[in-house]
């Protein structure tokens, strides 16, 4: 009986578990009587909730095998279907992903989730809910899971993978450092693995070979920006593997990150300008990239919009007010706010009226139409250095537009050809009175935008533009009250009038014949006198007694260094100023530059020949030994320089009595020699450069083209202000001194100027004559002086003699010395 009762038992058991299995299954089944019709809904919070469930998907699913109870639990089996209005409870994936629901707990998504609200999600917001597939045969999770809120992002990691702890980054990182920055940023609420998700979960890679795209996730939650930054130049060039690329943290900071309006973040109005410049005022930065423009976050600090903001104008331009913020493209690519086609329209969004008026311009005309010449807004303010118009001195500054702007670009013909219009508008300008009133600082003169406006510029035969034949008597008027017509047409850069350019063309004609037919008159007149005085002069001089100054080998040595002194300065200063009046001229009569640099060649050769023939002429012949031995500075020269000034002050009664050569020809011939040494050594090195080895510095062949450059300014200065004005323009000497042409100087001049040297070689002589002395040991000057005289046919003797009867202080001088 006791066996009979288990066995029922049992058997009651198993009924059971078997009926209840079958119910279950049959009330599982039974859902998808109702549920897998796709019209299936019911209004929940005001809105039209789909129950409609795909039996074959969901049995497809991973949790195919499942009945819905499994999930859906607290069901009334009494009470199906369900009654109106009864919900099902919520279903807890944690009953069997217990595990997950633990890390999601604590993920970034759920500790943002009082900003983000309705935003956080759940399990069945990325897995889905009724055809979850299995994760594993996921090939491509982020697109699966991600897509539906981030379109744009690499997950480095899996979502679920367990957080890194701060306190693995704070081993090496220091903790004082980092927290104390975080403290007060955006992500406060952030942790390490939230922003380096890569870096956290590849510690065996960090941190020296960490991709630098993968150092910071920001694209993560950022998704919009993402977008625009990756089509931005910046985002571009980190795509092309250019790492100096803008990164987020670049701009907007690493831990510290403020929000854009707090007055410490990088990218506040007042501190843009310094963040960018960290890479664009970089001048490295800038040459390896090639970018252009110099350093243009100094010159806008320096601008009136950087001005204004750093007085607390936002409303003024930013970097990111014309350039983008994340969306940053260069000129030329499509849709960039600072191409040719857009600077208008950036600009105008705060100058709208000014850039309403451009935009009717011949300028805007043509720069539309691809003319790249033709300016936009930055073409004459300039991109980043924008000036304000001071007011005050408004005219001033209107005279400095016109001169940075209006006249360089319209000063040549380049352009003006170009478009077939006649050049030199700005040049005719500068001519008339208007412009060169201004030149000499008349701001009251019409200036350029005076008759052809600011902004809205049109050439003259558009029937709007301020100097068309119907506009231009009122544009006149605005200074000049009374103009008419008449005195409105006479008045352009260019007569306009057929018949007033013929009359203009007849007068010129007449003056330019009638100053070549006057002048040269003149000239002939004048050079009449010259000759004739200089002839007259050059007779009296012959007639009066004169010793020697120069050797005949000596006058054809300075001739031949007068001949290639003044090719050599001729031929280098037409190199150097080729649009001078006199270049210009030796090129019209033939003088190509081929001629030119082998006549300065040519020239150079022979004052060098001159110059090592000189050197020789020192050292190898008594005459020369006596002029080198004269030409030694001393001592008494410096003190003879105060004694000859203060005697053309008027201090002294007297000048000195100079030696053979004074302190002005030794100065003159030391810095003859100098000067030539140099100019031969710079000339051969720029005549010969490529023979500069590598011994050479770098700089070797630039500095002695400035150094020949210079020092034949310096030489010529020299010859034409001190050396002429001794030998031609000093009352005593003009028209010239005629030593250079026969070595010979009046003896009274001599005594004048040279007088010390006078006495020596008269004591010498009076010592011969006296038998203190023999001939042969005379100076070399007595002996000079002596020989000169009896070649002359004139008597030494009496000469000298001659000298000391008519001077009595003369005489008395050269006793005592004999005496003594």
């Amino acid at each position: 009986m006791q066996k009979f009762y288990t066995l029922h038992n049992l058997f009651v058991i198993s009924f059971s578990l078997l009926l209840s299995f079958v119910t279950i299954k049959a009330q599982g089944e039974n859902c998808f009587v109702c549920h897998n019709d796709n019209e299936l809904s019911f209004e929940r919070n005001g809105k039209l909730v789909s129950l409609f469930v795909d039996e074959n998907k969901y049995k497809s699913s991973v949790h195919g095998s499942l009945e819905c109870e499994d999930c859906h639990t607290g069901f009334d089996p009494e009470n199906i279907p369900h009654r109106e209005g009864k919900e099902i409870y919520k279903v807890n994936c944690a009953d069997c992903h217990e595990e997950y629901s633990q890390l999601v707990s604590n993920d970034i998504h759920h500790r943002l989730k009082d900003k983000v609200g309705n935003k956080t999600p759940e399990c069945v917001t990325c897995h889905g809910s009724h055809e979850i597939k299995n994760p594993s045969l996921v090939t491509n999770k982020v697109q699966e899971y991600c897509s539906q809120c981030h379109d744009n992002i690499v997950l480095a990691n899996r979502y679920h993978a367990k957080s890194i702890s701060p306190n693995v980054c704070f081993q090496c990182h220091d903790t004082n450092v980092h927290e104390p920055e975080m403290k007060f940023s955006v992500h406060s609420e952030l942790v390490c693995n939230d922003c380096h998700n890569y870096i956290a979960n590849n510690l065996d890679k960090h941190p020296e070979n960490v991709p630098n795209t993968q150092v910071a996730d920001c694209y993560l939650c950022h998704s919009q920006v993402a977008a625009q930054h990756r089509e931005s130049i910046h985002g571009i060039s980190l795509s092309e593997g250019i790492e100096e690329a803008a990164q987020c943290w670049d701009c907007h900071g690493s831990d510290n990150i403020m929000k854009v309006d707090d007055p410490n973040s990088p990218v506040y109005p007042t501190n843009v300008a310094s963040t960018c410049g960290k890479c664009h005022d970089n001048a490295e930065f800038s040459d390896k990239f090639d970018l252009g423009i110099i350093c243009p976050s100094r010159l806008y600090s320096q601008s009136v919009h950087g001005k204004l903001v750093s007085e607390g104008n936002f409303k003024a331009a930013t970097c990111v007010v014309c350039h983008g913020v994340h969306n940053i493209k260069n000129r030329v690519q499509p849709d960039s706010r600072i191409s040719t086609f857009n600077i208008p329209y950036t600009c105008g969004e705060c100058h709208k009226v000014i850039s309403e008026e451009y935009e009717q311009s011949i300028h805007w005309i043509r720069a539309k139409k691809g003319v790249r010449e033709s300016p936009v807004c930055t073409g004459c303010h300039c991109e980043h250095g924008v000036e304000q118009i001071n007011q005050i001195n408004k005219r001033d500054e209107i005279r400095k537009i016109q001169e940075q702007t209006c006249i360089r670009c319209h000063e040549g013909n380049f352009y003006s050809e170009k478009f077939g219009k006649n050049g030199g508008q700005a040049r005719e300008y500068q001519d008339s009175y208007h412009g060169l009133a201004v030149m000499r600082g008349d701001l009251e003169a019409a200036m350029c935008i005076d008759c052809h406006g600011v902004h809205k510029i049109l050439p003259k035969n558009h029937p709007e533009s301020t100097v068309s034949e119907k506009n231009v008597t009122s544009t006149c008027r605005k200074c000049h009250e009374d103009a008419t017509t008449v005195f409105a047409n006479s008045y352009s850069h260019k007569t306009m009038s057929e018949e007033a350019r013929r009359i203009e063309s007849i007068v010129q004609n007449i003056y330019f014949w009638l100053i070549i037919a006057v002048i040269g008159s003149m000239i002939l007149h004048n050079l009449l006198i010259f000759i004739s005085e200089t002839r007259k002069k050059r007779k009296r001089e012959k007639n009066l007694v004169s010793i020697p100054r120069f050797t005949q080998n000596e006058i054809i040595q300075h001739i031949l260094l007068l001949l290639s002194f003044i090719t050599l300065a001729i031929t280098g200063f037409a190199l150097k100023f080729p649009e001078s009046w006199w270049a210009e001229g030796l090129t019209s009569l033939g003088m190509s530059e081929t001629i030119r640099q082998n006549t300065h060649r040519v020239a150079a050769v022979l004052i060098m020949v001159v110059g090592v023939y000189h050197i020789i002429y020192l050292f190898a012949t008594n005459r020369g030994r006596d002029v080198l031995k004269n030409l030694i500075p001393k001592f008494k020269d410096i003190q003879q320089v105060g004694e000859n000034l203060s005697y053309y002050l008027g201090i002294n009664k007297s000048h000195p009595e100079f030696d053979n050569y004074d302190y002005t020809e030794k100065a003159e011939y030391w810095a003859l020699i100098w000067g030539t040494l140099i100019m031969g050594l710079t000339g051969l090195i720029l005549w010969f450069p490529t023979f500069v080895g590598d011994w050479a510095p770098v700089w070797l062949i630039k500095v002695c083209e400035t150094i020949h450059f210079y020092e034949a300014i310096l030489a010529t200065l020299a010859i034409l202000v001190w050396h002429w004005f001794f030998v031609i323009v000093h009352p005593r000497e003009y028209p010239m001194s005629f030593t250079w042409i026969d070595g010979n100087i009046t003896l009274e001049k001599y005594r004048y100027h040279h007088e010390s040297h006078f006495k020596k070689v008269l004591l010498d002589w009076k010592l011969m004559k006296e038998g203190k002395t023999e001939f042969k040991k005379l100076s070399y000057s007595t002996k000079f002086f002596i020989d000169s005289l009896n070649k002359k046919g004139l008597n030494a003797d009496d000469v000298f003699q001659s000298e000391i009867n008519r001077d009595l202080k003369l005489k008395t001088w050269l006793e005592d010395q004999i005496s003594d």
